[in-house]
């Protein structure tokens, strides 16, 4: 229990640090960074952080800002202020804003959103990474992500049939204990043959730096949030053995920022099963976490490639994650 504790004060100091950095580039208007620039990148994650961080002032005036400029009237998040980053992510930053405004008590945005969201929802259950194309791949961090908004929203059937979908995911694994691939498509299956040059777009490896590690956190995160919405334990049995991996990669891992939600499937999971292993490998990704973040208090995309809309997405992202490691630490202290 000291342990945890110690664990909770440290994450929960450099999240109040990442909040005074997201506060310090929001605009009058409710906007945070330089939308009408930058498309979704310096917002989408916003609503949640802010909500995660108590700001009811802050979140609401950039929930309001979002509905003036950003969600049309099918529920979309669309037009120049979303700009094209997304068109083969496309689940991803609307179920991101979708879980932030609901938490900050927006419904008039996330039930509109959500409605919306529910129509990339596609044979056998996963999310599609584009918006008008039901034949279009499906993955780990679109659907993933689209099954946290389906519960917090209180869609409970869609959310079991994402967990249906992350099964039918594992269950196609050739050899899960080297490489995970995470890609699947519509009609054909698990993509596990794909040229060596898109490799990090498919696939985990144990002994290849520099890979996607995030799609095996927000699964398992998930996955443990399914579990406690549903009491299932299966569901976070699930979620287990999709870190599994995570405990065999290259050290790399730790350096990078895609190591951020490896913490948070793996403290959901502890929270949900006490599984010591779990706590560890949270306790390292929060080290790694506090670790890279920056003098300002905000974080850099490790990737190489960083301006002021990236930190700001980031440090969002982050504030997230630290808050929910917290939650799922505090679960068994």
């Amino acid at each position: 229990m000291v342990v945890q504790s110690s664990i909770i004060s440290k994450l929960a100091e450099a999240r109040e640090r990442g909040v005074q950095y997201v506060l310090g580039h929001q605009r009058p208007d409710g906007a945070l960074g330089n939308p009408e620039k930058d498309g979704l990148g310096p917002y989408y994650k916003a609503l949640w952080a802010l909500a995660a961080a108590g700001r009811a002032d802050e979140g609401n005036r950039l929930a309001t800002w979002v509905a003036k400029n950003v969600l049309t009237e099918e529920g979309d998040f669309a037009g120049e202020m979303r700009g094209k980053l997304f068109d083969y992510s496309y689940a991803y930053p609307n179920a991101w804003m979708i879980v932030g405004a609901q938490k900050l008590g927006r419904f008039d945005v996330s039930r509109r959103a959500m409605e919306f969201l529910l129509r990339l929802q596609h044979e056998p259950g996963g999310f599609s990474i584009q918006r008008d194309n039901e034949d279009a791949p499906q993955d780990l961090l679109n659907s993933a992500q689209a099954g946290n908004a389906c519960l917090f929203t209180g869609h409970l059937s869609e959310a079991k049939t994402v967990g249906r979908f992350l099964r039918t995911v594992w269950d196609a694994q050739p050899h899960p204990d080297r490489e995970l691939f995470f890609v699947y498509k519509p009609g054909q299956g698990l993509r596990t043959d794909f040229a060596e040059d898109r490799q990090r777009m498919h696939s985990i490896r144990v002994d290849t730096p520099r890979q996607m590690y995030f799609n095996m956190g927000i699964a398992a995160a998930f996955l443990a949030r399914l579990s406690m919405a549903t009491g299932d334990g299966s569901w976070v049995g699930l979620g287990r053995n999709y870190l599994q991996i995570g405990l065999n990669v290259l050290d790399e891992m730790y350096e990078t920022a895609q190591v951020g939600k490896v913490g948070w499937g793996a403290a959901l999971v502890y929270g949900a099963t006490g599984d010591e292993k779990m706590l560890r490998l949270a306790e390292r990704v929060g080290d790694a976490l506090v670790a890279q973040q920056t003098d300002t208090g905000g974080w850099d995309n490790t990737g190489g490639y960083v301006n002021d809309a990236i930190r700001i997405e980031v440090t969002c992202e982050f504030i997230v994650l630290l808050d929910e490691m917290i939650a799922g630490i505090a679960a068994r202290a």
